[in-house]
């Protein structure tokens, strides 16, 4: 076989592995060819396959059978928020099951981890094995900043009565779920973060930075607002659903992402303000550099100015400190 030979037809369009490779005739000067990724030791990748994430997953899970995707490669495949740092995913995470230490835990382009992982932890996401989202959310706790893992906690159980605009109706994993799987865990690094964080999980937040608002908003000394709460209009027979909501103060928050810019999103925003308005509500809303930019406010000191925004919402509805 020489060097551009094809991949023979058994191994050919998914990861395989050296071993493999050799007993289909495989040369060593073949399996160094460029059209073969070879970015996790023993394994190869033909390259007609790419490098997505999920690629690199099967190819790591086929040299190490007994491996399950875990920690933030675990989070990726499930579509959950991750730090910047976590976001490049430069080595697979997984971990080996069993608890005991093995020579094939670490290599390169692996990052491996060594735990004792129950069979009710371990799922599938498109034919791969990870951690479910409740196991990965406990493994990440002792990695996580509390803000970030809070929001990890928001998206996974994230869902809603009325799903629109295809929001999840079912959540990955139900908040009762999520606090039970967190108590029964025993001393292990992060359950402590894990229960902290789990105290402000909310059921509802959409993106992080709704969830990273409302934080905001509860540490500066402010009512804290409920995601997603649903306002009727009766003269539009119609319902609202703003990102976040006071109901004694009938004031709605809205956070105004990228896709804000966008004509059509921007007319359903005009369309919401006036349906808002028609309800006998006040609508705020709260862009990006609102969120970072910093102002004085008097009786709550130097607070974002989002935190402003609302406080001085709150005011003109009857609120006071």
């Amino acid at each position: 076989m020489t060097a551009r030979s094809p991949v023979p037809g058994e191994l050919a369009g998914r990861p395989f592995t050296v071993g493999e490779a050799r007993r289909a005739g495989m040369t060593r000067a073949r399996l160094r060819h460029r059209s073969l990724e070879a970015g996790i030791t023993g394994v190869r990748i033909p390259d007609a396959l790419g490098d997505a994430l999920d690629v690199r997953c099967r190819a790591a899970t086929t040299v190490m059978p007994d491996a399950v995707i875990s920690h933030a490669t675990s989070a990726a495949l499930w579509g959950l928020p991750l730090p910047l740092g976590l976001q490049r995913h430069e080595t697979i995470h997984v971990t080996h099951g069993s608890g005991r230490r093995t020579s094939s835990a670490h290599r390169r382009g692996v990052t491996g981890h060594i735990a004792v992982l129950p069979a009710g932890d371990i799922t599938r996401v498109g034919g791969i094995r990870v951690t479910n989202p409740a196991r990965t959310f406990l493994d990440l706790a002792g990695t996580l900043a509390l803000d970030d893992l809070i929001v990890l906690g928001d998206a996974i159980v994230c869902c809603h009565d009325d799903p629109f605009d295809g929001l999840p109706g079912v959540p990955l994993t139900p908040l009762s779920e999520l606090r039970r799987r967190v108590q029964v865990v025993g001393r292990r690094r992060g359950v402590v973060a894990a229960r902290a964080a789990l105290e402000l999980v909310r059921v509802g937040a959409d993106s992080p930075p709704e969830s990273r608002l409302r934080l905001m908003i509860v540490r500066a000394g402010l009512p804290e607002p409920v995601p997603n709460v649903v306002i009727p209009v009766p003269a539009a027979r119609r319902v609202i659903q703003p990102d976040l909501a006071f109901r004694e103060h009938r004031l709605s928050l809205q956070y105004d992402g990228a896709h804000h810019a966008d004509p059509r999103q921007h007319a359903r925003d005009i369309e919401r303000a006036d349906l808002t308005a028609a309800a006998g509500w006040i609508e705020v809303r709260i862009g990006a550099a609102d969120m970072t930019a910093l102002v004085v406010v008097p009786g709550l000191g130097v607070v974002p100015r989002a935190v402003a925004k609302v406080a001085a919402a709150l005011r003109a509805r009857g609120w006071s400190r």
